[in-house]
């Protein structure tokens, strides 16, 4: 499993690829949105750079986050963090790795893991941490949900953290399900804070519900990402009986709210700069 995920991320670093979509329940026509082939740099083990340095952290991020762990990996640090989300008023975790001896502001890379997956996936299936200590790339992976525990019949949603990557308006979701916030405002704040990253260098990338919550980060948030990656993404969940049913806990009926947290329907009205977007399909 390692492997072959390495390969197609580093593939899609690579290539590009055009995509054509249409949103079923609308009709409406998708404009292609084309995808750039984009250059490496070539291999430079001799010359690259592995130490994780202090100054990596600012002086207040023991005061904001707790270490839950802390291990060295590719010669750099893979850790997880620990805080309260004033977003989803819950406490939330995230892992960070960041490779050694950056000596200037690095570019970061958000994950976003997906259903039935946690902070931990990354971490033990991925493989990424080698090809971040190599390119010198800072990696974010949060949870997928917070692990509240609301009491309801829809308890699913909650054993399976089937976020979505949404805001939900519908109590008593709404109170804590606000992972699209959570991941596109509170989220990346607290890492600019107290990370050495490079804020004009962000990507996104996710699988399965992941993916498409990378896709909808990016569609929503024009010339926010240099890039967006989805492996294996949701397809069009508004039009998708299993996936409604979800979306139904999060906005109720109404069919036109579920089409805007669609990216299917968002790429057909998108109307931003040109988008570095890469789509694997399996």
């Amino acid at each position: 499993m390692r492997g072959p995920l390495c390969f197609n991320i580093m593939y899609i670093f690579r290539c590009g690829y055009r995509l054509s979509a249409v949103c079923p329940s609308s009709g409406r026509a998708v404009h292609t949105v084309k995808f750039q082939q984009r250059r490496t740099r070539p291999h430079q083990d001799q010359n690259f750079q592995r130490l994780c340095g202090s100054r990596q952290w600012s002086n207040n991020i023991e005061q904001q986050l707790k270490v839950v762990s802390d291990n060295r990996c590719f010669g750099g640090q893979q850790k997880v963090y620990e805080h309260y989300s004033a977003v989803l008023n819950f406490q939330m975790r995230f892992a960070v790795y960041v490779p050694e001896n950056l000596e200037r502001p690095a570019p970061v890379l958000y994950h976003l893991g997906g259903m039935l997956c946690s902070e931990q996936t990354f971490i033990q299936k991925s493989g990424f941490q080698r090809w971040a200590a190599h390119y010198g790339i800072i990696v974010v992976s949060p949870d997928v949900c917070p692990r509240v525990n609301l009491g309801v019949d829809n308890n699913t949603i909650e054993a399976n953290g089937e976020s979505y990557y949404v805001n939900a308006v519908k109590k008593p979701w709404s109170k804590n399900f606000q992972m699209y916030s959570y991941v596109n405002e509170e989220l990346p704040s607290i890492i600019q804070e107290n990370f050495n990253v490079n804020k004009d260098k962000q990507s996104i990338m996710g699988h399965s519900m992941g993916g498409h919550g990378a896709l909808i980060s990016a569609l929503k948030n024009p010339g926010k990402f240099r890039s967006v990656s989805a492996l294996a993404p949701v397809c069009n969940p508004s039009q998708s009986p299993g996936i409604q049913v979800i979306l139904k806990c999060y906005f109720g009926d109404d069919l036109k709210t579920m089409e805007k947290w669609d990216s299917t329907c968002l790429v057909a009205d998108y109307k931003g700069p040109e988008l570095n977007i890469l789509i694997h399909q399996v």
